[in-house]
This record gives C-alpha cells, structure tokens and sequence, in this order.
C-alpha cells in the first residue's frame, strides 16, 4: 500500500465524481471508502483502489448540511448535523463528491447525497487536527 499525506498545495489524488458510500469509525480517526477508489492528479491519471483516513477527528466541528434539491438557486429548506450523528443515522448511502476543499485542518466535500430514495444537495465538513492520508493499494 502507498500511503500519501496530504499536504494543503499539492494534492496527490482527488475524490472526484466519486461515490463515498462509507465511513467507519476508529476512536478519533474515520476511514472514508468509495465504491471504485481514488483517482491519481498526476499523469497518467489513472483510478486506483483505495481510501482515505482523517486522523484526529474533532467532532464537535465536524458536520454535514442536508438541503433540499430545488434547483441551482432560490430559496431552500436543510438541516445541519453533527458528521457523528449523519454517520450513525446513514448506514447505506451513495455521496458523490462533485467539489473538494482543503484547507488548514479542515476538509469540505460539496455533492449530492441519495438515501432512502431521498436526494440531498450535501455538504460534508471534516475538522481533523492530524493527517488526511490516501491510502492507494498498489
């Protein structure tokens, strides 16, 4: 396994038009998985089986905001949650991750959320004082 530490310029893979359809809880560490891996930003650019770990949670900055789809702009309805209490509530899902944002400690995923036949415009924010690690299985 490679394992590549993520720092805040250079990014080595992107969860892009992925589908995360897991998170499993390790003390203060999450492993997120999506359903066919994670794609290299180098070239050849080439999509490879893996994961990611988020270490040192902080759970109380930590959270996921559902909003109603309802086209590109106007008015909407949500709800903002704890990424605890989203990751206890949700077992089976589908995220595809449409945006990714890096920044110091903090990693935010922009996409659409499909649960239960419901769809949710999704936005899922991930405080972590430690590492965010790609973990590709080479």
């Amino acid at each position: 396994m490679k394992r590549s530490i993520r720092d805040n310029i250079n990014m080595p893979y992107t969860l892009h038009d992925m589908s995360v359809c897991e998170f499993e809880i390790l003390d203060n560490d999450i492993v997120m998985k999506t359903q066919s891996g994670i794609v290299e930003i180098t070239p050849l650019c080439r999509q490879v089986e893996g994961y990611v770990e988020f270490h040192n949670v902080q759970w109380d900055f930590s959270y996921v905001y559902l909003l109603g789809v309802t086209g590109n702009v106007g008015t909407f309805t949500g709800e903002k949650m704890f990424l605890k209490d989203f990751i206890d509530k949700y077992k089976q899902f589908g995220f595809s991750v449409m945006d990714e944002t890096y920044g110091y400690n903090m990693t935010k995923y922009c996409g659409y959320l499909l649960s239960n036949r419901q769809h949710h415009e999704c936005i899922i924010e991930i405080y972590h004082e430690g590492d965010m690690v790609f973990v590709a299985e080479e």
